[in-house]
């Protein structure tokens, strides 16, 4: 008589057997992973952090390469929600340790609430008492619900550097009443650097880093270097790069319908894929724009003709969106030369004429 192996606490192969359950759409095998995982002994940090976050993870890639739609990322996002509150009842946090309270929201028109999620749920077992606030979290509600409660620290989270400019609100607003502001999530750069161009006082590359930091100084600032400029953002250069976001914000509809005119040439009526990956495009020139940082539309730009989306922006009708955009927003210097420095650093120089930022 043979017995059943017990389950495997091992984080990778419990990962892979998750996300074969993902792919399936298979909420309760989904479950099933993550909680006969506890009752064999895995950590629930684990569980939530090299599981789950780790195979949400990986769908962005399958997304990314045109392997899974935007609806099985979104279904697999939701079951994901479930896992995490069913963890979470499984193995309850302790109750807080007195070490204060952290306030974790999502920037406006971040959408992703999935990682703030799991970063509150780790915290939470870290012994902090934790508001989590949810998705796309309006900077003025923020600023409210700071002066009402009087978190210790607010966390702030996004997967999208388009929502930067966003990040600086909810930044300027928890700094008006003293509170210290820990940015996490890809939006932030793979450094944190955009952090602290949004005037962030620290930021962590994951939950776990977060709560190292918080115990090992629960106060900020954590960025060790920051400088008074850094927490006091307001030069004649950061005007003008909040007066040509603005433009760009304002101006949003009109370009993207020039973009596409000059990428897609013939076509009566933009497809909307086409008009979504251009309206991402001037969202991350306005976001690269407002940090002044060429690399944050580079990357972008060099990405978005990758994707596999049926009638998205393809490789070759790039160059001229940039033209367009270019010709569009020649009074727009700081812009105009990210727009030409894109083009160089994709090796597709020439196009309009640029002036000199």
């Amino acid at each position: 008589m043979t017995t059943a192996s017990p389950p495997s606490t091992d984080p990778g192969a419990l990962r892979a057997a998750y996300l074969e359950r993902l792919a399936d759409a298979d909420e309760p095998g989904a479950v099933a992973v993550a909680l006969d995982a506890l009752d064999a002994g895995a950590d629930p940090e684990t569980v939530l952090l090299d599981v789950v976050a780790g195979a949400q993870r990986e769908i962005g890639d399958l997304w990314a390469s045109g392997e899974w739609t935007v609806v099985q990322e979104h279904v697999a996002t939701h079951i994901s929600e479930r896992v995490v509150a069913a963890v979470a009842r499984r193995a309850p946090a302790r109750p807080p340790a007195g070490l204060g309270t952290v306030a974790v929201a999502c920037l406006d028109g971040e959408w992703h609430g999935l990682p703030a999620r799991l970063l509150a749920e780790v915290l939470a077992r870290h012994g902090w008492s934790v508001e989590f606030l949810g998705a796309s979290v309006p900077a003025a509600q923020l600023a409210s619900h700071v002066h009402r409660v009087g978190p210790d620290v607010v966390a702030i989270s996004s997967s999208l550097p388009s929502r930067l400019p966003a990040a600086r609100r909810m930044v300027e607003a928890c700094r008006a009443t003293g509170t210290p502001v820990l940015a996490g999530g890809a939006a932030f750069g793979e450094d944190g650097r955009w952090a602290r161009a949004v005037g962030a006082d620290g930021w962590a590359p994951d939950a776990r880093a977060a709560a190292a930091m918080l115990a090992a100084d629960p106060d900020g600032p954590w960025f060790a270097d920051r400088t008074d400029e850094d927490a006091t953002p307001g030069s004649s250069a950061d005007r003008s790069a909040r007066e040509e976001q603005a433009v760009l914000h304002a101006r949003r509809g009109e370009l993207v319908h020039l973009a596409a005119a000059s990428a897609r040439t013939g076509i009566e009526e933009t497809p909307e894929d086409l008009a979504d990956d251009l309206g991402h495009l001037v969202d991350f020139l306005a976001a690269a724009v407002f940090v002044d940082d060429p690399s944050l539309f580079d990357g972008f730009v060099r990405w978005v003709g990758t994707v596999s989306i049926p009638e998205g922006l393809r490789t070759d009708e790039v160059a001229p969106a940039l033209d367009a955009l270019a010709a569009a927003l020649a009074d727009s210097p700081r812009t105009v030369r990210l727009l030409r420095d894109a083009r160089s650093a994709l090796g597709i120089g020439g196009g309009p004429s640029t002036p000199a930022g």
